[in-house]
């Protein structure tokens, strides 16, 4: 049983982890938070040539389509096939956006 689970809200009051800002991703559960375009902030990406942008971003949903459309794709391995390749993007960006 984890100590967190142990600590009951009751007896500490709110946790002081639950105050503070939360990370898009979990390095140690693995989970992520939902993003959504309410959350984005399109003031720089309107100064950047977004159209380039989504069509690389439209160009990677396609290869992705079709690998999971793929007659060697089986169910089981699109759920850890779609979070592999979004890790793979997330640390490919945070080593060039330096």
């Amino acid at each position: 049983m984890k100590l967190k689970d142990l600590l009951s809200e009751n007896v500490l009051g709110a946790l002081p982890s639950s105050k503070l800002m939360k990370m898009k991703w979990n390095p140690v559960t693995g989970k992520k938070s939902q993003v959504t375009e309410e959350t984005i902030n399109e003031e720089y990406i309107e100064s950047m040539d977004h159209k380039a942008i989504d069509k690389h971003l439209s160009a990677i949903e396609m290869q992705w389509l079709d690998w999971k459309r793929g007659s060697m794709t089986e169910k089981s391995d699109i759920k850890p096939a779609g979070d592999e390749l979004t890790h793979y993007i997330l640390l490919w960006m945070r080593k060039k956006f330096k």
